[in-house]
């Protein structure tokens, strides 16, 4: 969405609160369907979003502050495709009002140059502000800014729904989940849609989901946030198949997952909801892979022994990619 003359890429609903506005990846009306975790919390992470400017005024201060303390949440500053030098790669963003001052570079004349072999195109001159995973609030602008129009970004958008794995807990930096990793492989532009401890499969996120007419294809990661829930297998099953029922009823390519290798599930019943997912992706001719064979070792795991490391969300894109070649997705540029 625009706002204020800047694209906060991933948004949907700028939320006025006290001191400014929280940014939320759902439309209002989308996530008041949905389970308390995620309409309350999980949709207002800044997981995927971006907010996008060319500068009008020789200098631009954009005014933050994160919603709570704890890993810290830093802010990527790209210009185009290129990540900021020295000067200009990333800000902490603290709880208190937080100033990220941008100034066009001496070296971004050449960011044109550096860029010509990346996949994922953007203009050299389109700062991107790639806000952390955390939930952060927007309190206000300096300077003069525009938008970017559809010609200065990617064309092709990728969607991705799932949990905290998804989301990019413990990937370190948001540029290193699997989900930007397959956008940057393919040239597009990455929608997330993970939700951590919140993804749980409800039929109103899938119809969100198809509704929404800008991406090409889509994957969805399906079921390890409903282990531990107070849920029965009935249930699940008949989450699971609305769910990809959903999905299916849209022509555009969909590739499902369910729960990657963790040390940290209760067996018995995650092996069953595994098979749920796979019995219903098969059934509406979704192109299944199970999360194993994604995250195939458990050495990809980081210390908690649920959440991939910075290696296993790597691991996830490089298994994940040739799949969705080999359903006939390309290279934007190809």
């Amino acid at each position: 969405m625009v706002f204020e003359g800047m694209e906060f890429y991933n948004v949907e609903e700028m939320v006025p609160s006290a001191d400014g506005y929280r940014m939320c990846r759902l439309p209002l009306e989308v996530s008041g369907k949905l389970a308390p975790g995620i309409r309350d919390a999980t949709s207002f992470h800044a997981t995927g979003m971006e907010i996008r400017f060319f500068m009008l005024s020789d200098e631009v201060k954009l005014h933050l502050s994160a919603e709570w303390e704890g890993e810290a949440q830093i802010a990527l500053i790209y210009f185009g495709s290129v990540q900021g030098g020295w000067n200009y790669s990333s800000r902490t963003i603290k709880t208190e009002d937080t100033v990220i001052s941008i100034r066009y570079p001496e070296e971004v004349k050449r960011a044109k140059e550096i860029s010509g072999g990346m996949a994922r195109r953007f203009d050299p001159k389109l700062v991107r502000v790639i806000l952390p995973n955390g939930a952060c609030r927007f309190l206000g602008k300096e300077g003069s800014t525009a938008p970017p129009g559809k010609e200065d970004v990617p064309a092709c958008k990728y969607l991705a729904y799932g949990s905290s794995i998804t989301h990019g807990s413990l990937s370190i930096l948001p540029p290193w989940n699997y989900v930007s990793r397959i956008a940057d492989h393919f040239g597009f532009d990455a929608v997330n849609q993970g939700y951590a401890g919140s993804a749980f499969m409800e039929k109103p996120m899938a119809e969100y989901i198809v509704k929404r007419t800008d991406w090409t294809f889509a994957s969805v990661e399906l079921g390890v946030n409903l282990v531990k829930e107070d849920i029965s297998e009935e249930e699940y099953e008949e989450r699971a198949r609305e769910f990809l029922e959903v999905l299916a009823a849209d022509s555009r390519p969909v590739f499902v997952t369910d729960i990657f290798t963790n040390l940290a599930d209760r067996q018995e019943r995650t092996r069953k909801f595994r098979k749920i997912v796979e019995k219903y992706a098969r059934e509406y001719r979704l192109t299944y892979t199970p999360g194993t064979e994604l995250l195939p070792d458990v050495s990809f795991l980081s210390g908690d022994l649920l959440h991939p490391s910075y290696e296993g969300q790597r691991e996830i894109a490089a298994n994940w990619i040739p799949v969705m070649e080999s359903c006939g997705i390309k290279r934007a540029r190809e």
